[in-house]
This record gives structure tokens, C-alpha cells and sequence, in this order.
């Protein structure tokens, strides 16, 4: 990968990096639009349904509710009671007693369907084997049939719902028990089935679109109501059983036939029924593909627009360089050529200004160097070759011009362009490496504490861009001695092996302090980080292998810290084996670097002898 980026030229490399720096933030910020729009989306659905689901819950509790007020009558009637009691062809009971009961009772019976029109049918079966039904031509009932309203009716008297499907016609069946006047024990069943269409107006009034729909299972998962007749009897799927048997209320995604669907369910306090509003995923996240579809056609024409004028001001910025590069080419042929000067008042056309003249100068120094062969050819040799190596020496020097002059220009150029263009990323790795590379070309062993503080934000500048994570840097200096001198580049090289060593790429939070102190005649600046910290055993081995005394070492490791080993040879070549650098780790703690520098405290005004 890095041998094919540096293969490209200068044109083809910036507009890939153009490329990257429009392309990628469009990435990121339509697929952030398009994450929260989904879960926005789906919150709103989930919101929806749970209304939807709410609301028709309460609504069939209701209804339940108004049908076992309306029964409560019969259940607590004596005569039912009595009628119950009866013992099954006891001759002891006269017949117009049985009648009486079955008029008051078939009476009774009659007004509650006088007021329910939506019942079909209502009858009271008994355990020894009578009955009383109205609208209803049997003139007995099996006995299966009280054996299964028997077993799903709870002793306790509550109403139970159960909805049945005979030959596709949805049929629900209200049904409790009731006691005798004998004993605590049930008689009988007061059971009444009514029309399903009444029941399932309040279930079809949960408007879910157009392939949504509304459901009711057991707590089992198995489908005791549905729109549709053949799904009612069938079992959700394990994902839809697990749910609804952990959670009274929640959400999940499952299959439902062969379409991946969005479900909400709620449990009904009053019948333990699972209420289920159920939306396809594809009705779901309809909305969210319209603004895909506009988003990705405007991020298209965003590109497009993007890189016809990206590839305008590169070639405004490649063109003259290529001029220059040309131009150079030939100087090294021995040919001295000049480039045309552009009209403009930039950066680039000063480094071609400054080429020309680089160019003028070096022509005439080898004339005068030819011109100096000829005229002192008596000379002795010795002295020729000592003029011919000052000339050298100053052609050198003045070529040695050309690579840093043009570096500082270009990277201004690249300043330049990225304010411009609005590209602060670019416009700050520019201005942070040009700065860079000014200070470490300097003729200096020592600098200015405040000078190497500027160098290392200079490179944390670069550093936070190249791993896209915030490096925080705290200083912990006295004002007084940002002026004491120290050690050219020896600061960012022990940062910069703090973060490549410090810390693991998934780190939370990247923090280095840089902290002086004077203790007796040595200032001490030192370097802490919170990372991973270092082993006692390769802390011994980097301790040992920094000693003054390095006799019979072993060579040290790269993974040990080439910094750490740089910065202490060259602090102890400048000011003595004394001096140098301090390590302490605590492992998951973090590192302490200190350098230490001899120091002489300035005096004060206030020192001074009156």
C-alpha cells in the first residue's frame, strides 16, 4: 500500500487525499444520518404500536369486564343455584318446580341478549347433566363440551375468552363457573358465544398500514386470534415464544410468514393474553429509503462538483512545480535554465523568483571558478585545489538551498490552499510540519524550554490527525523557566515514544504531562503519560542499558525506545555522564521520563545589592 502511494506523482497523490477528505466525512455523516434515522424511526413505530396495543388492551379488558358484570346476575341468582343442585331424574322433584326454575332462569337470560345483540347463543350447562340454552336447537349438550369449558374455566369464577375457528369461522365463547347452593364447589358453567365480527371490531380498529396487522396469542405463544383464520391455532416462532414468556411488554424482530417483521406485544393484566402489533420490516423502514435515495443522489453531485474543483486548483498548484522540476533536470545535465516567471504574488512564484536567482548565482560562480583555472595555472597545485574546494564548498552550500527553500514553500503552498479551500486538517498538518522542520534544521544544540514546548505541539498537531483521537497535553511549568536552556529535540522524541509505546490503540484517553521541578543544582522536566506503563523486567533492561557506564551491553532492542537511548546520549555528550535520563513505570499506571539538565538559578532584581 505505501510503495503504490508513493509510486503516484504529486497530481494524482493530492487528488486522492482531495478524494479521501470529501469522500470520507460524506460517508460518515450520511451513515450517522442514516443510523439515527432508523432508530428514530423505529422508536416512533415501537411508540405507535404500544399505543395502538395499549388502547386495544384496554378496550378488551373492558369488554370482558362488562360481560362479567352483566352475568354476575346469573351467577348470583338462587335459582340458578338451585337449578344446579338438582339431582338428576329424582323423581322427589316435581316437575312444575323444574319448570319454574327454567322460566325465571330462561328469562333472566333472555334480557342480557336483549341487551347484547351480539350474542348468538347462551346456555347454562350443570354438572348433573341439565341444561338451559337460548338460541340454541340442541336439545342437549355433549359432554365434551363441558368437559373442555371445564378444564380452560378457572375455580375462582372469573370470565375466561376463548376464541375458536370452525371451518373458518372465528367464533368466542365467554364462559365461568358457577357454584350451588349446597356446597362451595361448581355446579356448573354459564357459558355464551357470541359473533366474532363484534369482538374483532375492537382488534380491527388498531389501523397498522397496510401489511401490518394485530394478533392475540396465549402466553405460550400460540395464536388464539388473527385477521386471517388459518393463522389462528399456530405457534409463534422461538425467538417470539422467548420474548413473550420472559417480559410482560416488549419489542423484538422475528420471521413471520417469511418476511423479517417488527413486533411489539403487551400482556393483558385482566385475561394473561398476549396483545402482538406486528409490522413488516419493509413497510417499517419505508420512509428511510427515500431519504437514501436523496441523500446519496445529492452526495453525488456534492463529489462531482467537489472533484472538478479540486482537480482546478491542483493543476494551478502542479503546473508551475512541474515547470520547476523540468528546469532542474537540466541543471543537473550542466545546462543552466531558467523558468518563466508566473504573474502571480504567491508563495509558489516566489520559490521560482528564488530559483531563477539561485540559477544566475551558480552560472557565475563556475565561470569564475573556470576563469580562476586559467588565470593560475602557475599556481601551485596545492593552492589550486584548496581555491577549487572553497568554490565547491560555496556551490554546495548554495544547492543545499534548493531542497529546504522549496520544502518550506510547498508546505506553505499547502497552508495556503487549505485555508482556502477550507480544509483546516490540511492547513494545520502543513503549518505544524513546516514548523517542525524549521526548528530541527536549526544550527543549535541548545534551546529555549518554551522552544521545544512549541515543537511538541507541533507534533501532536500531525499526531491527533494521523490516529483521529485527542492527545491532551498538560503543562505544569513554572512561568520562570520557559527560558532555561535544554537540549534540542529532546522533548518530542520522548512524547512521541510515549504514545507509540504507551498506549494500546483502543485507549480512551490519551493524556501527557509535562512537569519541571529544581532540585539542588539539576532541572528536572519530565514526561508522564497514563498508559499501559512498562514490565518491571524490561524497565530493569532500559535502566541498565542508559548507566553512563556501557561497557560489554548487549545491543538494545527497538521495542526498548530508540528515543530514550538518542536523547540520553546526546544530554550526556553536551553536559557529562551525570546528567541524562530517569525512568519510573507502574505497570496500567503510566511512565515518567525525566531529563536531567544542570541548572543555574538567575538572579533576581530583588537579589541585587542596593
Amino acid at each position: 500500500m505505501t510503495n503504490w502511494l508513493y509510486s503516484m506523482n504529486l497530481f494524482q497523490r493530492l487528488l486522492l487525499y482531495f478524494a479521501i477528505v470529501i469522500i470520507l466525512p460524506l460517508i460518515v455523516v450520511a451513515s450517522i444520518i442514516y443510523m439515527q434515522s432508523s432508530k428514530i424511526l423505529e422508536k416512533q413505530t415501537e411508540d405507535y404500536l404500544g399505543q395502538i396495543v395499549t388502547n386495544v388492551s384496554f378496550q378488551t379488558d373492558r369488554f370482558v369486564k362488562n360481560y362479567e358484570l352483566a352475568t354476575l346476575p346469573l351467577v348470583s341468582n338462587p335459582n340458578v343455584k338451585h337449578f344446579l343442585d338438582l339431582e338428576e331424574n329424582n323423581v322427589k322433584v316435581e316437575e312444575h318446580i323444574r319448570y319454574q326454575y327454567y322460566e325465571e332462569i330462561w328469562t333472566m337470560m333472555d334480557n342480557i341478549v336483549m341487551q347484547k345483540p351480539e350474542i348468538s347463543k347462551m346456555y347454562i350447562m350443570g354438572e348433573n347433566g341439565r341444561h338451559i340454552a337460548l338460541r340454541d336447537r340442541r336439545s342437549s349438550f355433549p359432554e365434551e363440551k363441558y368437559h373442555d369449558l371445564d378444564t380452560i374455566t378457572p375455580e375462582s369464577g372469573k370470565i375466561i375468552i376463548h376464541p375458536s375457528n370452525q371451518n373458518g369461522n372465528i367464533s368466542i365463547t365467554t364462559a365461568r363457573k358457577i357454584r350451588g347452593m349446597k356446597s362451595f364447589s361448581p355446579k356448573g358453567i354459564l357459558a355464551i358465544e357470541m359473533r366474532a365480527s363484534e369482538l374483532g371490531k375492537l382488534w380491527k380498529e388498531a389501523n397498522l398500514g397496510n401489511e401490518g396487522f394485530f394478533m392475540i396469542a396465549d402466553p405460550k405463544g400460540k395464536v388464539i386470534y388473527h385477521p386471517d383464520a388459518r393463522y389462528i391455532g399456530k405457534t409463534l416462532n422461538k425467538v417470539g415464544r422467548e420474548q413473550i414468556s420472559k417480559f410482560n411488554q416488549g419489542t423484538f424482530f422475528d420471521q413471520w410468514n417469511n418476511e423479517p417483521t417488527f413486533f411489539h406485544f403487551l400482556t393483558s393484566e385482566y385475561t394473561g393474553w398476549k396483545l402482538i402489533g406486528a409490522v413488516p420490516k419493509s413497510q417499517l423502514f419505508a420512509p428511510i429509503f427515500g431519504v437514501r435515495l436523496t441523500a446519496v443522489i445529492s452526495a453525488m453531485i456534492v463529489i462531482i462538483i467537489a472533484f472538478v474543483l479540486s482537480v482546478y486548483f491542483i493543476r494551478q498548484t502542479v503546473k508551475p512545480i512541474r515547470l520547476l522540476e523540468r528546469a532542474m533536470k537540466t541543471v543537473e545535465q550542466g545546462e543552466w535554465k531558467n523558468v518563466p516567471n508566473i504573474l502571480r504574488n504567491d508563495e509558489i512564484s516566489s520559490l521560482l523568483r528564488s530559483y531563477n536567482r539561485m540559477v544566475d548565482r551558480l552560472s557565475t560562480l563556475v565561470d569564475q571558478v573556470y576563469k580562476a583555472e586559467l588565470n593560475n595555472q602557475q599556481v601551485k597545485i596545492e593552492l589550486q585545489e584548496r581555491e577549487l574546494e572553497k568554490q565547491k564548498v560555496e556551490i554546495q552550500a548554495l544547492q543545499s538551498q534548493i531542497n529546504p527553500h522549496f520544502l518550506y514553500n510547498t508546505l506553505e503552498t499547502m497552508n495556503a490552499y487549505g485555508i482556502i479551500n477550507e480544509i483546516e486538517e490540511i492547513s494545520e498538518i502543513a503549518d505544524a510540519l513546516a514548523g517542525m522542520f524549521r526548528y530541527s534544521v536549526r544550527n543549535l544544540e541548545l534551546v529555549t524550554l518554551a522552544d521545544e514546548i512549541e515543537h511538541v505541539k507541533g507534533y501532536l498537531i500531525i499526531h491527533e490527525h494521523r490516529i483521529r483521537k485527542p492527545i491532551n497535553l498538560i503543562l505544569d511549568i513554572d512561568p520562570s523557566l520557559f527560558d532555561a536552556p535544554v537540549v534540542k529535540l529532546s522533548l518530542q522524541p520522548l512524547v512521541e515514544n510515549a504514545i507509540q509505546h504507551g498506549f494500546r490503540k483502543s485507549a480512551n484517553e490519551i493524556i501527557i504531562t509535562i512537569r519541571t521541578n529544581i532540585i539542588g543544582s539539576c532541572l528536572h522536566v519530565c514526561v508522564i503519560d497514563n498508559g499501559r506503563g512498562i514490565p518491571n523486567d524490561r524497565l530493569i533492561e532500559i535502566r541498565e542499558f542508559i548507566k553512563p557506564d556501557r561497557k560489554n551491553k548487549p545491543e538494545l532492542r527497538s521495542d526498548l525506545g530508540i528515543g530514550v537511548t538518542n536523547v540520553n546520549r546526546r544530554i550526556q555528550l553536551l553536559f557529562g555522564d551525570q546528567y541524562g535520563l530517569d525512568l519510573n513505570s507502574r505497570v496500567n499506571e503510566g511512565t515518567t521520563v525525566s531529563i536531567v539538565l544542570p541548572y543555574q538559578k538567575a538572579h533576581s532584581e530583588t537579589d541585587q545589592p542596593a
